[in-house]
């Protein structure tokens, strides 16, 4: 008979299921079982016929039906089907005498028995939120992004080196044996020699060289004279050389040839934490509210996400090889989905050249030293032969002489010629030459804004803490 069949109950704890089913879960009878079963408080398995009607008198400690928030009864005439509510009340009758009101957990009592259908998902929880996973953008006003941190690599801009192309050797006061110089896989037309330009006594090398090729008449074999970051110098390959100009000796170097650019990698933590603020949800360290920001500081820049690394640290390829202004770039490694990804590289600022002077009209004099005795003494023969009741050779006599004096007199007027171009700007003077990798986020107070907007909708199992 029905009324000798048993109902079982059972109160469990901590089963923060939401009242108004804006987040629910779809567990199957069995799984709700489970879970009920996992954060059990009491159970008891010998009552009569338990129904809907918001009440049930049970015999369980009124301080252990304290501890309870949820519970679920199973009644044999309902096909051995279970019930699950929430608890509104509990009130003491007597010594293990408890009343307990209930309201009916409609969307995970009958969950089995309704047929779904197709819908539209306008948010949806999941079940891993590890940071990276999920991109999808969320068209959400992220407002102004500030600077977490920033790295830099000294190397660029802190130690610097000094280039000059030449052909002319001024120690020796001849040429180069091998003028053409093939440095980092760079084909030079002329030697490549070299100045520690660290300080102003390194400086003085480059200064008495200048001056000893000027002295020598020389200085047209100097193609250009430029800065060089000390990263890019092969120190091994290095061979010293020494000349000596008014008494001073000086030093400069130059390298044997090298087929292989410079390359090197810089690192960069991705920033998983916050100085201020430490979000819920790790959608908040994905672009576009946490990501990378490179520049040359000089207008080229890219952002980096954090996520599209493959890797766990940001990894950037530094290669570099020696020209005039230098020329270099980054190249983003293991990014998305690329080993090396050449189609977002930044190049390296152009560092600046310098200029050099000569005197002109003590070089032409130089250059004229075996030449002006011999047409001086071929002028003074015509002037002493020539016809002069010819009109015709008075005139080209006296071309002759005004084309040799004019000579004299329009390199005696040429400035001191300045070589190359002096492109030094601000930005070298500043030593703001290098990369800058700025780490860059959202402001703390969007950053709660849209933190909160995600735990609204966040993992279920985080949000009611259910385990």
């Amino acid at each position: 008979m029905a009324t000798d069949l048993k109902s079982r109950i059972i109160l469990a704890k901590n089963i923060k299921m939401d009242r108004n089913y804006n987040n629910v879960l779809s567990y199957s009878e069995n799984e709700m079982l489970s879970l009920c079963q996992t954060n059990k408080v009491v159970e008891a398995d010998n009552y009569s016929f338990i129904r809907t009607n918001q009440t049930i008198l049970c015999g369980f400690d009124y301080e252990i039906c304290l501890q309870a928030n949820y519970i679920a009864f199973q009644n044999p005439d309902y096909s051995n089907k279970w019930f699950f509510a929430w608890i509104d009340d509990v009130i003491y009758k007597g010594d293990r005498n408890t009343e307990i009101t209930f309201t009916i957990d409609a969307w995970s009592t009958w969950f089995d028995k309704w047929e779904k259908k197709m819908c539209f998902i306008n948010r949806q929880h999941v079940n891993d939120d590890k940071i990276g996973i999920h991109t999808i953008p969320e068209n959400l006003d992220v407002g102004e992004v500030i600077q977490e941190s920033e790295k830099e690599d000294t190397s660029y801009s802190e130690f610097f080196w000094v280039g000059v192309l030449t052909s002319h050797n001024p120690a020796t006061n001849d040429n180069f044996p091998t003028p053409i110089t093939v440095y980092k896989k760079n084909i030079m037309s002329k030697k490549l020699c070299l100045f520690n330009a660290t300080d102003m006594n390194n400086l003085v090398n480059l200064g008495l060289f200048l001056l000893h090729t000027n002295a020598n008449g020389h200085t047209g074999d100097i193609d250009s004279i430029f800065f060089i970051p000390s990263s890019v110098i092969d120190f091994p390959n290095l061979q010293q050389n020494t000349g000596t100009v008014e008494e001073q000796s000086y030093s400069f170097y130059t390298t044997s040839n090298t087929f292989n650019i410079e390359e090197f990698n810089t690192e960069i933590e991705k920033l998983h934490a916050f100085s201020d603020f430490t979000p819920k949800n790790n959608k908040c360290f994905v672009y576009p509210y946490n990501y990378l920001f490179v520049s040359n500081n000089i207008g080229n820049h890219n952002i980096y996400k954090y996520e599209d690394f493959s890797t766990e640290k940001a990894v950037f390829k530094n290669q570099l090889t020696i020209s005039v202004g230098m020329s270099g770039r980054i190249v983003p490694l293991n990014y998305k989905g690329m080993a090396s990804n050449e189609d977002e590289t930044i190049p390296l600022a152009k560092y600046p050249t310098i200029e050099w002077s000569s005197d002109s009209y003590i070089n032409w004099l130089t250059q004229q030293a075996v030449n002006v005795p011999t047409q001086i003494v071929g002028l003074a023969s015509n002037v002493a032969t020539t016809d002069y009741t010819s009109l015709s050779n008075v005139t080209s006599l006296a071309q002759n002489i005004g084309s040799f004096i004019g000579g004299f007199y329009s390199a005696s007027l040429l400035p001191n010629v300045t070589h190359g171009q002096n492109t030094a700007d601000i930005n070298f003077l500043a030593k703001r030459n290098t990369f800058t990798y700025r780490q860059m986020r959202a402001k703390t107070e969007y950053l709660k804004i849209i933190d909160d907007y995600f735990t609204r909708f966040r993992i279920c199992n985080k949000k009611f803490g259910i385990t």
